[in-house]
This record gives structure tokens, C-alpha cells and sequence, in this order.
């Protein structure tokens, strides 16, 4: 299994100290984020490439990308992203909003259903949403999900973050859609 290490950088929520100020202007929050594994139909590997690759944009945002995580016909395909997470000491965050870029090609009679879930291991679900597109439709399908309620990590440990989406197609076997990435949007820093 191969591990992604990546660092994600969030803004603090923190207002910057004036330039009186004697005490030195803090640094901004650091999280140390591993891609542990991604299981399902949806992100199985082959021995040359991956099926998922994680990239840290500037923002601090983390987009993971799949490869071959494509439902033709009456069919589904889901993917479970377990990433471990490293808060720095005294801090919490928080996952504001999970994206996801996809494509479809639906006929006047097809559906696709896009189903997300977000929660830290050993605590409830943070995000469950599922979005609906229906033919008939060609081109990108972008869907976006937020948490009902401000879900931070717990303070003084680390915890898994974990990710799943199921993506479905109905009533068309002639029908396609391909989920492309997932972007979980830059971490909300607070203060334990």
C-alpha cells in the first residue's frame, strides 16, 4: 500500500496582532495529513498506477483524484478514503465543505445519484448528502456537501478522517458517469 504524506496549510481565524504589539505574530495552524487507504470498487489499484493521487493546493484544500471511478448502466461504484491527521498541539479545525467534480452521459430515461459521507473515526457523521442528476444530460456534474452542524476534531489527539461516495446509475444500461475528484475544502482553525 503506498502512503501519500501531505501538509495542509489552513488560515488562522485569529486576528494578526497590530504592529505595536510586543508579543511575536503567530504562525499559521499545520496539519500533517496521510492518505492511509482507499478501498472499494471504485478506487481499486492495478500494480502500475494508483487509483487515487492526493494534491495540497495553495488554499490549504485537499483535492484527491481517482482513476477509473466511471458506473455504466445499471450499475454502482463506491470508494472509502481513509486519511490520518495530525492536529499541531492546542489547535482544532474543522472541514468546511467536500466538492465533487464528476461527468455524465445520461440518457432522457437515466439517473445518477452521488452519495458523500465525511466523519472523524469513533464520532458521528459529519457530512451525508447525496445529490441527484437526471438525464437527459451530458457534461461535468459538480456537487458540493457541508456539514448541518460545525463537527471539530476533538482536542489534544489525532483522529482518522474518513471519506466515502457511492456514485449509481438507474433505469439506462446505455448511460455513464465518472467521479473525477474530491476537494475537501480548506480546515477552520480554532483554539483548544
Amino acid at each position: 500500500m503506498k502512503i501519500i504524506t501531505m501538509a495542509l496549510v489552513g488560515t488562522s481565524l485569529l486576528a494578526p496582532s497590530a504592529p505595536a504589539d510586543p508579543r511575536p505574530p503567530r504562525t499559521q495552524p499545520q496539519l500533517t495529513v496521510k492518505l492511509l487507504n482507499a478501498n472499494g470498487s471504485g478506487c481499486r489499484p492495478d500494480a502500475a498506477t494508483p487509483a487515487v493521487r492526493a494534491v495540497v493546493l495553495p488554499s490549504g484544500a485537499v483535492t484527491v483524484r481517482y482513476r477509473g471511478f466511471t458506473v455504466s448502466g445499471t450499475d454502482y461504484k463506491s470508494c472509502v478514503l481513509f486519511v490520518s491527521v495530525a492536529i499541531p498541539a492546542g489547535w482544532t479545525y474543522l472541514i468546511p465543505s467536500v466538492a465533487n467534480q464528476a461527468t455524465v452521459t445520461l440518457d432522457a430515461s437515466a439517473s445518477a445519484t452521488l452519495s458523500t459521507a465525511m466523519w472523524f473515526t469513533g464520532l458521528s457523521w459529519t457530512v451525508r448528502d447525496t445529490k441527484k442528476a437526471t438525464g437527459p444530460q451530458v457534461g461535468a456534474w459538480n456537487t458540493s456537501a457541508v456539514p448541518r452542524q460545525a463537527a471539530w476534531a476533538p482536542c489534544g489527539t489525532s483522529v482518522n478522517l474518513a471519506v466515502s461516495e457511492t456514485m449509481r446509475i438507474a433505469e439506462s444500461p446505455g448511460s455513464t458517469a465518472r467521479l473525477m475528484a474530491t476537494t475537501f475544502g480548506p480546515p477552520k482553525w480554532r483554539r483548544c
